[in-house]
């Protein structure tokens, strides 16, 4: 058995050779044969997914290809009709297989070069001979057995006159597709009903002399044809001054060889390009042409329709909307089975229009925005497209933020990096505000020379927002705008700031125990605090002066290694009377009414006194607290300090508020009576973020706040207030993020501070930010409790 092809193909071609006889049977499964088509329902999603005219078209140009190589390697072709009568589109098909013979000749001759041995009649006419022809009729007319064969001679007159009236065939065969002989029998119409594979099958037992002789008429009538082609071969050329014919009779070596390589030839799609394959695709796939010219003329219109009004540069998602607009346009106006390849031309046409200067940046800044501006590099020496303008990322997002201090608020870009996000921004502020007032320094990066890198941790990977020079994004942000107007943003003078007005402010801030109120102290609340404390002092030495850490401090920081510049800000407005807590803050704008005041803290302490000499051989002295106390016993005081704490929280669009107890918002009656106290805030985690209830929501949507300052009112008394936060801005695994002092830092007495928390945390891995979803921010992220404590005041 011989198989050209796989037998579960929709067009195949199987084959039999009788080497006793020396006769190969060949037959073509394709799309042609009724039992072939009605197997299409096997390729239903193929059939859904395509159409069934694009993949009816594929199946008739493969069908006809195989066609047209039986014609090629063949001396005798059957062809069949399944009824009675003879099949007038055989006409057509017999007429587009000759000229595509015609147009492939050439390419085929080629092909036939390669073969050793073969015959020269056989490369100059490019196939055996001229075919012969017989028709076979699977239905027998309905006449009388005597009258059979009379029928028989009526139907090849008439098959022979409709081929030559068509010039299917001429006088002389060379110069047809096939030839149709002129003296023998050509057609034969099947005596009994049968199914086609018992026929084959009693054709193939008869020739290969397989099971009991039995007459067969079909056998005889195949018989003289085959005889006559193995003594004398075909001259069926017509006329009186007409040549020989040219009939070869190959070895089956050379045939074999010669037969696989023309249908090699005829299935490579690499030959598909050829004048004779493009011209029987035209001639078969007619709805096809016409889907072809109809798409055609509506893809400049779907192109028009995506270009119109369009900016000078766009997004990626706008470009896939206007491309879905296009593709609409081109799926409503055109027709066939050519719409889905020009669908694909027009996602092609599109996408080059789109990236041929007019695609926008779209990086993602640290909140998640895309950045507005047209592809770009951001320095000059990046490698990429050296085309490209230099510009700095920008979302065109803007937010409204406060100073260090609180006292002034200024629009600021969307942040694209952490430098500016945690200092560069305030930075820039500062300098018309609290620039001039008094800052801790928190333990930075200091080089000892112009050759310094980040360190290499190991086991982390950096997130895309790398740490870069401030100065340059300082330069794409020279439009930083400093608020709508001034009456909104109003900036306070630095003059203000100190004014001092202590007299009048001293007896609220500290309160001695008085009578009965001395009696009931609590003890469980009850502070001790001995020893003396010095501010926390970092040595430079223990740090490495030729690397810097690339991320924020945190506790599993690396030892050693510092941040090039702190995120952090403790600034000390002026004396605790800058703040009255009748009038609340009012010097500090964008907070909601009745949510901008500070919280009492009220701590009963029991100092120790320590009457021997000091470390430095001086006498400790008494504490020097001028209010009456409680002794309870030799070398102790009992008495209450009065601190006022706040928890600033801050949204994108400025507003501001307190927060009485974790999770909830301050809210003062309208006499301005707060009846909160902060030891729920001291005592406990406080949320890092909380949905802001300003009323600008945009959908109905709360926007998140976020814990942006620590306000601080320290009491004029004997005792340092000290502060040391530790933030944990997402849940675990999550670090600790810390300002990098070693011990809490100590607040001087009777002072206003306010300390500034990160914009946003980064460790080694990534980049930390709001939470997305609202009904969950107050428990992403904490400030964890023990930020503030008391301890003894250190005297001369």
């Amino acid at each position: 058995m011989l198989q050209f092809s796989k037998i579960n193909d929709e067009s195949s071609i199987e084959g039999y050779f009788c080497s006793k006889k020396k006769i190969l049977f060949l037959y073509c499964y394709n799309i042609y044969d009724t039992n072939t088509l009605v197997m299409l329902d096997k390729h239903e999603d193929t059939l859904f997914e395509k159409g069934f005219l694009h993949y009816f078209s594929n199946l008739r140009d493969t069908s006809t290809r195989h066609l047209l190589f039986l014609f090629l390697v063949s001396h005798i072709c059957v062809v069949t009709n399944a009824s009675s009568s003879f099949d007038l589109n055989y006409i057509q098909l017999f007429k587009t297989l000759d000229s595509v013979r015609t147009k492939l000749q050439g390419s085929v001759a080629e092909v036939l070069k390669t073969v050793p041995g073969l015959p020269k009649d056989w490369l100059t006419l490019g196939r055996l001979c001229s075919p012969r022809v017989l028709f076979y009729f699977e239905q027998r007319p309905p006449v009388l057995d005597e009258n059979l064969k009379s029928l028989q001679h009526l139907m090849e007159d008439q098959i022979y006159r409709l081929l030559r009236k068509c010039r299917v065939i001429t006088n002389v065969c060379t110069n047809s597709l096939f030839a149709i002989p002129s003296n023998q029998e050509f057609v034969f119409f099947k005596p009994k009903q049968q199914d086609r594979f018992t026929f084959l099958l009693e054709l193939l037992n008869d020739t290969f002399e397989i099971g009991n002789e039995s007459p067969n008429d079909f056998r005889e009538f195949l018989s003289q044809h085959i005889t006559l082609a193995q003594t004398e071969g075909f001259s069926d050329n017509v006329g009186r001054h007409v040549g020989p014919s040219i009939f070869v009779l190959p070895p089956a070596r050379v045939w074999f060889d010669a037969a696989f390589k023309l249908f090699d030839f005829f299935t490579n799609s690499t030959a598909n390009g050829l004048k004779g394959f493009q011209l029987l695709r035209s001639i078969l796939d007619v709805e096809g042409q016409f889907s072809e010219a109809r798409c055609l003329k509506v893809l400049p219109l779907a192109l028009a329709a995506y270009q119109e009004n369009l900016p000078s540069h766009y997004s990626s998602q706008y470009h896939e909307n206007k491309k879905t607009q296009a593709k609409a346009l081109l799926s409503s106006h055109g027709r066939g089975p050519a719409v889905q390849k020009f669908l694909g031309r027009l996602d092609t046409e599109c996408d080059r229009f789109w990236r041929n200067g007019r695609r926008m940046c779209e990086f993602p800044s640290i909140i998640g925005n895309p950045c507005i501006q047209p592809v770009h590099r951001v320095h000059a020496e990046e490698s990429s497209d050296s085309k490209l303008p230099v510009l700095p990322h920008m979302s065109g997002v803007r937010y409204v933020s406060a100073c260090s201090c609180g006292r002034r608020q200024a629009n600021r870009e969307d942040p694209y990096d952490v430098e500016y996000a945690n200092s560069g921004f305030y930075r820039l502020i500062e300098e018309e505000c609290c620039g001039r007032l008094r800052h801790v320094t928190f333990p930075i990066f200091k080089p000892s020379s112009d050759h310094f890198e980040p360190a290499n941790l190991k086991g982390a990977s950096k997130s895309m927002h790398f740490a870069r020079d401030v100065e340059k994004l300082i330069t794409g942000t020279e439009d930083l705008s400093l608020g709508p107007d001034e009456n909104e943003f109003p900036a306070l003078s630095v003059d203000h700031l100190s004014q001092v007005a202590a007299d009048d402010h001293e007896e609220s801030q500290t309160s001695l125990g008085k009578g009965e109120a001395a009696e009931a102290i609590d003890e469980d609340n009850l502070m001790e605090i001995a020893g003396t404390h010095e501010l926390p002092a970092v040595s430079t030495r223990d740090f490495s002066t030729t690397e810097y850490l690339p991320c924020m401090l945190h506790v599993n920081s690396p030892s050693g290694i510092l941040p090039r510049y702190s995120s952090w800000s403790l600034v000390c407005l002026g004396s605790s009377s800058l703040y009255s807590h009748n009038a609340g803050l009012s010097d500090q704008p964008g907070f909601l009414a009745g949510s901008g005041f500070l919280l009492p803290w009220d701590i009963p302490v029991r100092l120790h006194h320590n009457e021997s000499n000091g470390l430095d051989g001086r006498r400790t002295h008494n504490l020097g607290y001028s209010g009456k106390g409680k002794r309870v016993k030799q070398g102790q005081h009992e008495f209450t300090v009065k601190i006022f704490i706040g928890v600033e929280y801050e949204c994108p669009r400025g507003h501001r508020f307190m927060s009485s107890s974790p999770g909830r918002i301050l809210k003062a009656t309208g006499a301005g009576l707060v009846k909160d106290s902060a030891q729920l805030i001291t005592q406990n985690d406080v949320p890092l973020y909380l949905p802001c209830p300003c009323p600008y929501n945009r959908g109905g949507k709360a926007l998140i706040a976020q814990l942006m300052r620590l306000h601080v009112v320290t009491p004029k008394a004997a005792v340092h207030v000290t502060v040391d936060p530790k933030v944990r801005p997402a849940p675990p695994p999550c670090p600790e993020f810390v300002t990098g002092f070693t011990e809490p830092i100590q607040l001087s007495p009777s002072s206003y501070w306010i300390l500034r928390f990160p914009y946003v945390y980064e460790d080694e891995n990534q980049i930390y930010t709001h939470p997305k979803e609202n009904a969950r921010a107050a428990q992403h992220g904490y400030l964890l409790k023990g930020t503030c404590g008391v301890m003894e005041l250190a005297n001369e």
